[in-house]
Formats: C-alpha cells, structure tokens, sequence
C-alpha cells in the first residue's frame, strides 16, 4: 500500500472519528436542551423562581451545541444531504424553541419588582397570559423538536454504523 493510500485512510479515520464524536454531542445537548426547555414550559412555579438559571445553563449547552453542528451536518453531508438538512432543521428549530421559552419565561414572571412580593393572584394572570402570548408556541415547538429528535436519531443509526466501521 502507497503512502498516499495510507494518507487517505488516516483522514478517512479521523473524519469518521470527528463525525462520530460530533453527531453524539449534537444529539445529546438537543436532547438535554429539549428536556431542560420543556419542562420549564410546564411549570407553572418557574414563573416564581429564578429563570436565569435554566436560560444560562440552556445559553451555556448551546454554545457547545453550535460546534458540534457543522461536523455532525457535514459527515452526513457525504452520505445522505437530506438527513443532513433535517439535521440542520431541527438545530434551528432548537434555537426557536429557546427564544420562544425566553419569551414566555419573561413574560410569566409578570410586573414584579425587586422591592415587591409578587403575589399569587398577579403570577397567575401573568403565567395564563404569557402562555397565550408565547407559551403556547413554544410548546409546540418543544413538542416538534422532541418528536423529530427521536425520529432523526433511529434514522441515523446506519450513518453512525457506517462510521463506526470506517473509525476503527
């Protein structure tokens, strides 16, 4: 074998690895950021408590989930270009789902100030108004991102088994 066929095996090997590792980090945070965001929307005290920790910890799995998309979207790329745009659609739709819980996150905590004790009758019309406003939406973005996740993943499995047997 030439050591131009060994070269090409190598960055055959390594793209193989890189798409691996890729498409399982970019499936995971999907999924955990799809979690996270959606239990957020059917809770009715998180209007009540601090929103910020889910949006940071949401912002801080994104940051990661945004280098991960174009290796995993590019090893599909090669192989299948339509599971590669659904691959991408969903990634969108993720951040969708984002700006539409920030939405409903913001608007259900409701004229409170610092100094103010919210109360119960004000969170509740604040709660059942951002719902109507954005909540509404975002969950069923949450639900199309949760049904296309799953989908997508069974789906992927003969690329994943592919590159498995290329990365070894």
């Amino acid at each position: 074998m030439g050591m131009f066929q060994k070269t090409i095996e190598f960055l055959e090997k390594r793209r193989a690895q890189n798409f691996l590792k890729d498409i399982r980090i970019w499936y995971d945070i999907s999924n955990e950021v799809s979690g996270l965001l959606g239990d957020a929307l059917y809770d009715e005290k998180i209007c009540s408590s601090e929103i910020g920790v889910v949006l940071d910890k949401t912002d801080r799995l994104l940051f990661t989930l945004g280098s991960a998309i174009p290796g995993a979207r590019g090893g599909l790329n090669r192989q299948n270009p339509d599971l590669a745009m659904r691959l991408e659609k969903i990634s969108t739709n993720i951040y969708r789902l984002r700006n539409a819980t920030v939405s409903f996150l913001v608007r259900c905590h409701g004229p409170v100030t610092y100094e103010d004790q919210p109360r119960e009758d004000v969170q509740a019309i604040a709660y059942y108004r951002a719902l109507e406003e954005a909540g509404f939406l975002a969950r069923q973005i949450s639900k199309e991102v949760e049904r296309e996740l799953k989908s997508i993943w069974r789906e992927l499995q003969g690329s994943i088994r592919q590159a498995e047997t290329v990365a070894v």
